[in-house]
């Protein structure tokens, strides 16, 4: 259980609420009415938002209530032993449940400890500065479960400029770590030989289609039919003078261009199917250019940015929603809109997000 699903974790005053509830109907009350449901409601509230120690806080102050509101009324010795003895019931109950969701979560933070130790395997760390490039990236995985995601980033300095990927692969698990490992190690591999965008492209779909023909279905468990799996992809070249910007999409959300303080989503041109799909459409797309001055930032991401809702279903729009948009810092750009995405969603987020940020900081370039 993720106690940050816990709704009743946002009333935090609400044990302490109940606690006065009960202690006021044991005094403003006939006898015959008690407070003792109300004591173990508030005990059982406190075991599902609270800690060990606000449990056991709460369950000693619920059962002095009842204890000294049981010694004080006329009923007989056995009824007085029946309502304190059900009291200490319903808190050992609470105290275990609390104790049973704080193990729960000990071994889901030790799970995800470890996804995200093998995520950092598969998906190491990129390159800080690429010839006159500045590059940041972050990986994030989704807030409600803790099985490895299919986001996946990449960047090769070559002779053709520096080369971006980033890209999802459909499912999660690991299946999807054995994807991202063959897309990456392809597209390390082929983006130093391949001349062109479109060209890599099909290389890495091969790959895909090969690991396909392999391992029947490496990216999710979850799928019935092996001929489901593909992968999204944005390609990116950057011309080794850095001056010239390349895209190629894959069915890829489309990356944002930020320049004097002015994001804008860039159009990536006719549609392109993803990878492991593009047999179903040959041919069709081809990259994009666009001018690539200095102190320009390009800013790629995954869908869990572009899909991220708010309570209300709407998409979360970078180009309308990151304001201030820091300038000229990748880092930072980045810092800024995974903590907007995190306001839109209030935390509440189903997908994984990956984001690269490329920027162009050297003002003598030409």
């Amino acid at each position: 259980m993720d106690e940050r699903h816990s709704r009743i974790q946002q009333y935090p005053w609400l044990s302490p609420v109940l606690l006065a509830g009960a202690a006021g109907l044991e005094l403003l009350t006939p006898a015959i009415v008690n407070g003792a449901a109300l004591v173990a409601v508030a005990a059982m509230v406190a075991a599902i938002s609270g800690t060990f120690r606000y449990t056991l806080l709460i369950v000693t102050v619920g059962v002095a209530i009842i204890l000294v509101a049981a010694l004080m009324s006329e009923f007989t010795d056995f009824e007085k032993g029946v309502q304190i003895s059900e009291v200490v019931i319903a808190g050992a109950l609470a105290l275990a449940v609390r104790r049973m969701l704080d193990r729960q979560s000990a071994s889901f933070s030790l799970v995800r400890s470890t996804v995200e130790t093998l995520q950092r395997a598969v998906l190491p760390p990129l390159p800080t500065i690429v010839g006159p490039m500045t590059v940041a990236c972050r990986y994030e995985a989704a807030s409600t479960e803790a099985r490895i995601g299919g986001d996946l980033y990449a960047v090769e300095e070559t002779s053709f400029g520096l080369r971006l990927l980033i890209a999802d692969v459909r499912g999660r698990g690991l299946g999807a770590v054995s994807a991202v490992s063959i897309i990456v190690g392809a597209f390390r591999e082929r983006a130093q030989s391949e001349p062109d965008l479109v060209g890599l492209a099909e290389r890495l779909d091969r790959a895909v289609a090969r690991s396909l023909a392999q391992y029947a279905d490496p990216f999710a468990a979850e799928a019935a039919d092996a001929a489901e799996a593909f992968a999204t992809a944005l390609l990116v070249e950057i011309d080794p003078r850095g001056t010239t910007l390349r895209l190629l999409s894959c069915g890829h959300p489309a990356p944002y261009l930020l320049r004097d303080g002015e994001l804008r989503q860039l159009d990536t041109g006719e549609a392109t199917p993803p990878l492991g799909m593009r047999d179903l459409a040959p041919g069709t797309g081809g990259p994009r250019s666009y001018d690539f001055p200095a102190g320009t930032t390009l800013l790629c991401v995954t869908d869990g940015v572009t899909e991220a809702r708010n309570a209300a279903g709407t998409f979360y729009d970078p180009c309308r929603e990151l304001r201030p948009v820091p300038d000229g810092d990748p880092e930072r750009l980045i810092g800024a809109l995974f903590s907007s995405v995190g306001r839109w969603t209030k935390d509440e987020r189903d997908d994984d997000m990956a984001v690269v940020a490329v920027a162009r900081v050297d003002a003598r370039s030409p």
